[in-house]
């Protein structure tokens, strides 16, 4: 994901993300990059798209 996004902005969503793949990215990547985990009983919630949609709003407003 990191080598595919070259230093743009992306967003990791999966329900097995850990601290070390937030480590090993923010050290890895020099552009912004949300790693969003969610719950893998309930996959993506309202809650969910929501947190997304704000962090989108954060590098590229509407």
């Amino acid at each position: 994901m990191v080598e595919w996004a070259a230093g743009r902005p992306f967003i990791w969503v999966d329900d097995e993300i850990s601290a070390m793949d937030r480590l090993w990215v923010g050290a890895s990547h020099p552009g912004p990059s949300l790693l969003h985990r969610v719950e893998p009983a309930k996959g993506l919630s309202g809650t969910d798209f929501c947190a997304l949609a704000a962090w989108l709003d954060t590098v590229a407003p509407r």
